[in-house]
């Protein structure tokens, strides 16, 4: 009986574990963007990307804070990026773009989210993130910390923000050139990102 006992309540342990353990996913609205700004001997550049795949994963049970608390049940934030779906506003410069990043090899630049920490200065309207994740381009893989500002807006949707400063050469990446070496693209970047969460979708995750 004592050993009955014992494996009811461990099943009913194990069954509360698995319940907290559940994640939910939620995507990012179409109006999520991300872009790399850089600087050439010519001028300043920027390249946006046409195609996004982001998701947002949460506790299941606390999807629903998201639009009114920092996110302290997030676990993971994946995104990616194909690499010929970033466009500069110029042909030539898209193929110099897609030759230094290697793009028939290594299509898609990738972050998964690693650790977060809530920032101080949490108001009614935004909250703050610190971040370390992965970054993952041209096949190399990079532990990266960033900042991360979180606004809720008047329809319930939050949008997450941020910019990652990142040396070419760190990934292994040549700067590219033009005009047989006489415009050159500095080596310094910065990655930068929107992403939103609708009210609509949030409200789904947490009925489910």
């Amino acid at each position: 009986m004592r050993n009955t006992v014992g494996v009811l309540s461990m099943c009913v342990l194990l069954g509360a574990v698995a319940s907290a353990q559940q994640t939910t996913k939620l995507p990012v609205s179409p109006e999520s963007k991300l872009w790399v700004e850089g600087t050439s001997t010519l001028h300043d550049w920027t390249c946006r990307t046409q195609s996004l795949d982001a998701t947002i994963e949460f506790d299941a049970n606390a999807a629903e804070q998201l639009s009114t608390a920092p996110p302290t049940a997030l676990r993971r934030v994946q995104v990616k990026v194909p690499v010929k779906s970033l466009k500069c506003g110029h042909g030539a410069m898209d193929n110099n773009l897609y030759k230094a990043l290697s793009a028939d090899a290594a299509p898609e630049i990738s972050y998964i989210l690693a650790t977060f920490e809530p920032a101080p200065g949490e108001s009614d309207a935004s909250f703050g993130l610190k971040t370390v994740g992965t970054l993952k381009i041209v096949g190399t893989e990079r532990r990266i910390a960033m900042d991360v500002t979180a606004t809720r807006l008047p329809d319930g949707s939050v949008k997450a923000a941020g910019t990652v400063p990142i040396r070419m050469t760190d990934f292994g990446i040549k700067p590219p050139t033009a005009m047989f070496g006489r415009i050159k693209t500095g080596n310094d970047v910065k990655v930068k990102f929107e992403l939103t969460v609708s009210a609509e979708a949030m409200a789904a995750a947490s009925k489910e």
